[in-house]
């Protein structure tokens, strides 16, 4: 392609740290063309995130070639890397909250982004509209943020970041806190968006669903592409189902000669460690070198949650909320529900986005009132609480971990877990922060500071911050939204593990394992 949006060639990106550097992407290679629908797939830690940052110029590479919408990043000024922010390139986060403005309408959250490319008021608003009403959306135009479920919210989120007509639309994991349908929703609108401004679209996602508005689809691994693949048929849902009408994964060496084999194509095949390379007229062919590198292979199962702890049966009642109701902005958001939590048991609120399953947990927490009913933890009434002795109720009894994880950036993963058992006023104890740190996949990452993370190893940190504080009750707030399927089931097995413990554990998920995992299932809405 001579037209493209993105041309990134041979790029390095290193983060400093006090124990030397941290390679996030090791000779990145990939170009996404003018109008082009790429999804980016990889696990946690990959550099997907990273990738994201040095396309929009708030993140220098440390080599290689980076051109976006014919801007060499490269030693451009400031002046340059704002303007193709604001004018060329459209963002959608995760978390909408970061693309709209609370005190703002729909309509001018939306007329916002012209405003800032120079549109007068008058005008972004009306294109503000004309863009809502083209995508179905004008009838949220005078609502505030605040009064809209996720899924709304989100949709809202991607009309604000075409407003401008930008050549290139970058998302990142755009409904990872989404339900399915909802996600649909999502992924329908961004590729509509896009086809509407003649944008480029790069989505960044573990939900295997998001191939279904892609052109081309590329797994990241350790920092390089490694594989890419066209989806045969758009009606596929998810990669299995990809799998099953023969799509095939083109694995991509790049111009050093690099080849990145699958984990699971090297688990079937044995070819964990080292293999033989030999030649086969023109295919290469990979063996292993004897039989006990198979062996080997073979051995390298995950263990699972048992390893943490004995089953633990369930037992006493340490939080109850009778008939909590909440009204917002004449909405109901909760509506006489009721919910019991026992020591060692795995409670999981369910619902659609928007249901009030953030809320529920935020009132459990006594960081919101509900207008009515009741809420008792270690056998207190929240009502006769006030600020300080709630978060005094907080402090001896609840670990919680939303859905931004509020760590501290300059101290790395050991450090942030020892302090908060300081703050607890709890015993130094490494052992433990050893085990959960194994437990939750983050031994590689543990002596780096948090700042340097993806968002799925910060968000695997802030759970493990709530496991090692020993509480009575763990709330955990979408623990699996942001990782791959592989640290997904180690979140799983690490809640599990410790509900066995006695822990009362209670998650709000839309994650179909976790929810098989529960003792017990919260519905809402």
């Amino acid at each position: 392609m001579t037209d493209l949006a993105v041309r990134a060639h041979d790029v390095f990106c290193l983060y400093p740290t006090p124990r030397g550097h941290v390679a996030a992407l090791r000779g990145l290679t990939l170009d996404v063309g003018a109008g082009e629908r790429v999804v980016v797939h990889g696990p946690n830690g990959s550099g997907k995130t990273t990738l994201m940052r040095v396309l929009i110029g708030e993140l220098a590479a440390s080599a290689g070639t980076v051109d976006v919408c014919g801007l060499d990043l490269a030693g451009a000024p400031d002046g340059e890397r704002t303007r193709l922010r604001g004018r060329r390139i459209g963002l959608v986060d995760q978390h909408h909250g970061r693309n709209l403005r609370p005190e703002l309408s729909v309509l001018d959250n939306v007329a916002l982004q012209l405003r800032l490319t120079g549109a007068r008021r008058r005008t972004a608003r009306a294109r503000a509209a004309a863009i809502l009403d083209r995508l179905g959306l004008a009838h949220l135009g005078p609502r505030r943020p605040v009064t809209l479920s996720g899924g709304e919210a989100q949709r809202v989120a991607v009309c604000a970041a075409v407003a401008h007509a930008p050549d290139l639309v970058l998302a990142d994991e755009p409904t990872g806190e989404l339900d399915r349908s909802t996600a649909d929703e999502v992924y329908d609108l961004l590729a509509a968006a896009a086809a509407n401004s003649g944008a480029a679209l790069l989505v960044v996602s573990h939900d295997a669903r998001a191939t279904r508005i892609a052109d081309r689809i590329v797994r990241i691994r350790d920092g390089r592409l490694s594989e890419e693949w066209l989806p045969q048929d758009r009606a596929t849902e998810s990669h299995q189902a990809a799998e099953s009408h023969h799509v095939i994964e083109s694995l991509v060496v790049d111009d050093r000669g690099w080849l990145r084999l699958p984990e699971p194509l090297r688990r079937r095949t044995g070819l964990m460690q080292r293999a033989l390379a030999t030649a086969a007229g023109t295919s290469i062919v990979l063996t292993p070198p004897d039989d006990e590198s198979r062996a080997v292979a073979v051995s390298t199962a995950r263990p699972d949650s048992d390893a943490l702890g004995v089953a633990t049966s369930i037992g006493e009642e340490v939080a109850r909320l009778d008939r909590v109701s909440v009204d917002r902005d004449g909405r109901r958001v909760l509506d006489s529900v009721d919910m019991s939590l026992r020591a060692g048991s795995l409670t999981v609120v369910q619902g659609r986005s928007g249901s009030g399953k953030t809320t529920l947990l935020r009132i459990l927490c006594g960081l919101e009132r509900p207008d009515t009913g009741s809420v008792r933890v270690a056998g207190t009434d929240l009502a006769g609480l006030d600020r300080a002795g709630l978060a005094a109720l907080r402090r001896r009894n609840l670990g919680v971990a939303g859905q931004s994880a509020a760590l501290l950036e300059t101290m790395d993963v050991d450090e942030n877990l020892d302090l908060v058992r300081l703050a607890r006023r709890l015993p130094a104890d490494g052992a433990a922060v050893r085990e959960w740190i194994g437990a939750l996949g983050l031994a590689a990452v543990r002596r780096r500071p948090v700042r340097v993370l993806s968002g799925g190893e910060r968000q695997r940190v802030a759970v493990a911050r709530v496991l090692v504080a020993e509480p009575r009750i763990a709330v955990v707030d979408e623990p699996t939204s942001r990782q791959d399927e592989a640290h997904a089931e180690l979140v799983v097995a690490a809640l599990v593990a410790a509900a066995r413990r006695g822990v009362a554990v209670v998650a709000a998920t839309h994650d179909p394992v976790l929810i098989a995992a529960a003792d017990a299932v919260v519905m809402l809405g």
